[in-house]
């Protein structure tokens, strides 16, 4: 859940699981549904846990509901309907958008664990909805997400970029279904023991005010620093995540090391990235002192202009960096299937970190990833071209 991990999330889910080597299909349900409840969540007797996912995963759904049940958690289903959101936002009088969905702030403050599991289905579906229609719905979830950002719930998600691979996803990114879905259950039953000890050398140098450099063949020169927020990881289970406040949220395949930034300066380039579905090719940002103050794309360059202009002036801001350390998460050849976990995969978010424990509280965020580049913390090698270097 990671463009905006919550804000894009409005109702907040999500869930990890641990599954040991096992693809996933309607025979081992059950599993991936046990693995999830009792092993990355650890649901206890009592806990109200909220199962959300798109009607193409209701046989997902039904086996979380189950396990849920049988650790005597209390199980509350709500379903994700994405045509029904592009239809409510596209013929909804924008005066309506203003309203704070109360309803979601009501059930969050009731909820100890939620649990989402979600698919793209059409990769564009929002692609053509009018930017202010959608600066509405951001803006007037805002007050929900500093509300959510404070309550202790555990959180985690199937699916980090494009959620479970669906053949339309696939073909959008340029990758065979097949080949898409068997790397993403692969790198999904990676142990925590294999994530761990790289994580903890990572946050142990991302201490406050360190600077970090980014260089790569595409052109990017950029220099940020720490802030004073301690880093996190996300191994697969809540227990291994140390927030202070607010919810500890964990997102699957797991395999990253992440920190809040600041100071941003110099020169960003993203040869392929994909926003609303949408290619954008050769992305160039500039920052200075730690706000982006340029921008050039070969293609679909109006689209992001719109999206900065509709938002909060925080989106400038280069507000964190995420690792990936899954060796089993990779992009298939050809393709432009990336995602945050992947080994080597270094990913910058612009604006809105709180759910990381940052304090930009921007009302929207882009993230970025970035293969191929070359990291250092405080001068030490972390990534090198495109390959953990630790």
């Amino acid at each position: 859940m990671k463009s905006l991990r919550n804000l894009a999330l409005l109702s907040v889910g999500v869930v990890t699981l641990l599954v040991n080597h096992v693809l996933a299909d309607e025979s081992n349900y059950d599993a991936i549904a046990d693995s999830m409840v009792n092993e990355s969540l650890s649901v206890q007797p009592g806990e109200l846990v909220v199962i959300t996912g798109n009607p193409s995963e209701i046989d997902l759904m039904a086996a979380l509901q189950v396990a849920v049940s049988k650790a005597g958690g209390q199980p509350l289903i709500t379903l994700n309907i994405p045509e029904a959101n592009k239809r409510a936002v596209m013929e909804m009088p924008i005066e309506h958008m203003a309203q704070l969905p109360t309803q979601n702030l009501l059930v969050a403050k009731m909820t100890d664990v939620f649990i989402n599991v979600g698919s793209v289905q059409d990769p564009d579906l929002f692609a053509d909805v009018p930017e202010e229609r959608l600066a509405a719905f951001r803006q007037s979830g805002l007050p929900l997400t500093h509300a959510f950002n404070n309550m202790r719930f555990r959180s985690a998600s199937l699916g980090q970029t494009g959620g479970i691979p669906t053949a339309p996803y696939a073909i959008s990114v340029g990758a065979e279904p097949g080949v898409l879905q068997e790397i993403f259950w692969e790198a999904t039953a990676v142990a925590p023991s294999e994530l761990i000890p790289t994580a903890t050398k990572i946050v142990s140098l991302m201490t406050p005010d360190t600077e970090i450099r980014i260089t790569s063949k595409a052109g990017t020169d950029l220099t940020l620093k720490v802030d004073q927020t301690p880093a996190r990881i996300n191994a697969g289970r809540t227990s291994d995540v140390r927030a202070p406040t607010g919810p500890t949220n964990v997102w699957l395949p797991a395999g990253e090391a992440y920190g809040c930034v600041y100071g941003a300066s110099g020169t960003l380039v993203v040869p392929w990235t994909s926003f609303r579905g949408v290619p954008v090719e050769n992305l160039k940002l500039t920052f200075k002192n730690g706000e982006m103050t340029k921008m050039s794309a070969d293609s679909n360059q109006a689209m992001l202009e719109e999206y900065f202009a509709a938002s909060s002036s925080k989106l400038k801001n280069a507000s964190l960096i995420d690792f990936g350390l899954n060796p089993h998460s990779r992009s298939p050849e050809g393709s432009h299937y990336y995602s945050w976990e992947m080994g080597g995969m270094l990913t910058l978010l612009l604006g809105n970190n709180s759910w990381a424990g940052g304090d930009n509280d921007s009302d929207a965020a882009l993230s970025l990833h970035m293969p191929g580049t070359s990291v250092s913390i405080g001068g030490k090698s972390v990534i090198k071209n495109g390959e953990l270097s630790l």
